[in-house]
């Protein structure tokens, strides 16, 4: 360790911007680390909610809902069908209109909403977007669903919502990976020829460590500290930046995202991310000085 500190006061400029690269390469990880996790919970949050909802008829019959709910439930890639009574309409309605005295039709001449002119319903939850079509095939051929006056069966799904939703998290996905690639191989090259560079600087040392006996080992241990102490610093002051991007950002992603992603982001994610950028930092790191050290080894024999 010793060896490894001294080392990197003899070249601070080098080390610096080695501890730069590292910070800046791991802070877009951080970055797109947390993107992804967002985005699978938009998704998520997405395709736990009823996807399909079919209006019914209002003869309709329990024994005839029964059945279709049967149907549906022992249809691949259904997760969930649920019976929304009239009753359970009128209550869901109130609750998301509030207490809003136009929209109750307290203060209108429509009258009061009741029970009576809402239509139940039946809500199914696909368990992937492509069951969509089944599903709406199954509700279009029952008789207790209602049509338009076009004749047209009343079923409402959005399926392009949730496909492109899924295609946009796919995409960001692929795009962060790509580039946390990218940036992987940047990275490990520039731990690598720094520490190519400062082995080569301490040629006749190394040289006198080997007429003494000395081992490889022994003589690359100290790079090998050095890269740990970069890409542990590096992945630390990566994880600063992409905490602080992250509190300044949050003012303008709760009131867009809070009925889906909790903020502030729990410190458990905050320290999981922490404790993954530094193992991050670490494997790199060591992979880099390997790498170099193998070199030397090669080349001094």
């Amino acid at each position: 360790m010793n060896t490894a500190l001294k080392n990197i006061r003899r070249t601070p400029f080098q080390s610096l911007s080695t501890v730069f690269v590292v910070s800046i390469i791991l802070f877009v990880v951080g970055i797109f680390s947390l993107v992804t996790l967002a985005s699978h919970s938009i998704l998520l949050n997405f395709e736990t909610k009823p996807q399909i909802i079919a209006y019914l008829k209002d003869a309709h019959t329990t024994d005839q809902v029964a059945g279709l709910i049967s149907t549906l439930t022992s249809t691949q890639g259904v997760k969930n069908a649920v019976y929304i009574s009239k009753q359970d309409a009128l209550e869901l309605y109130k609750k998301s209109v509030g207490n809003d005295p136009v929209l109750l039709g307290t203060v209108t001449d429509w009258g009061i909403v009741t029970a009576d002119i809402l239509p139940a319903s039946v809500e199914i939850t696909a368990s992937n977007p492509k069951s969509f079509e089944t599903i709406v095939s199954i509700m279009g051929n029952s008789d207790i669903v209602s049509e338009t006056p076009a004749g047209k069966k009343e079923i409402d799904f959005p399926e392009d919502v949730i496909s492109e939703l899924t295609k946009w998290t796919n995409a960001i996905r692929t795009a962060g990976l790509l580039l946390i690639i990218a940036l992987t191989i940047v990275c490990i090259l520039t731990i690598m020829i720094i520490i190519s560079m400062k082995i080569s600087s301490r040629r006749m040392e190394i040289s006198t460590l080997k007429l003494l006996g000395a081992k490889n080992f022994y003589i690359i241990k100290p790079y090998l500290t050095e890269s740990m102490i970069y890409g542990l610093a590096g992945a630390f002051f990566g994880w600063v930046m992409s905490y602080i991007t992250l509190l300044y950002s949050t003012p303008f992603l709760a009131p867009r995202l809070g009925g889906v992603i909790s903020f502030p982001v729990r410190p458990s994610i905050v320290l999981i991310l922490l404790l993954a950028l530094l193992i991050f930092g670490l494997v790199i790191s060591l992979i880099s000085s390997l790498i170099a050290a193998a070199r030397f080894v090669k080349r001094s024999k």
